[in-house]
């Protein structure tokens, strides 16, 4: 399939975590360990450049052979958990931020704008390990970095208390399935 025909259905499968956004949640799957972690404004960096993230992923494979099962890989990991946010609307219980330095600002617009919902599984964390798979794929010598990269994006859910643990694992878990199913989907 054509790459630019995917960017786009890339970008509507994407958009559907908008509207699932603006439910209420009905779970809130916080472990004990969760209330233990504190929140530090300054990961809010990290965390906003997982979009960076993404944007940098899809303008370095663009030229290579992998873009298309890149756009493939995120479109699977969108589905899987977009129905899993619409059959179980779940968010994080955010703390009040009453810090007035620059990254508690932050924070406090993303919790503004962003709402508390579709946490698990993490997109954050699906989308990251997968935009890390193909670029390692691409520049298997620049392990160490996106290791770090994914390393900070994730820490970064849980230290600006925009995920719980448990949303870590679900990402993991729906960022192995959808890259297994695009390796399978290819060899066929």
């Amino acid at each position: 399939m054509n790459k630019f025909y995917l960017l786009i259905l890339f970008l509507i499968v994407k958009s559907i975590y908008l509207p699932l956004n603006k439910r209420k949640s009905k779970y809130y799957w916080k472990i004990k360990i969760d209330d233990k972690i504190p929140l530090i404004p300054i990961f809010i960096i990290p965390y906003l450049g997982y979009f960076l993230y993404i944007i940098f992923t899809i303008v370095t494979l663009w030229g290579t052979s992998h873009i298309n099962s890149f756009f493939i890989s995120y479109m699977i990991a969108y589905v899987i958990a977009g129905l899993f946010w619409y059959l179980f609307p779940n968010g994080v219980i955010r703390p009040k931020i009453t810090s007035k330095d620059v990254f508690s600002k932050i924070s406090k617009f993303i919790y503004d704008i962003d709402d508390d919902t579709n946490g698990f599984p993490s997109a954050h964390i699906f989308a990251t390990i997968i935009c890390s798979y193909f670029l390692y794929i691409n520049f298997p010598q620049f392990i160490f970095l996106l290791l770090f990269v994914s390393l900070l994006i994730t820490v970064s859910t849980v230290l600006t208390k925009q995920h719980y643990l448990v949303d870590i694992l679900g990402g993991i878990f729906v960022a192995y399935l959808a890259i297994m199913t695009t390796i399978i989907w290819s060899i066929h």
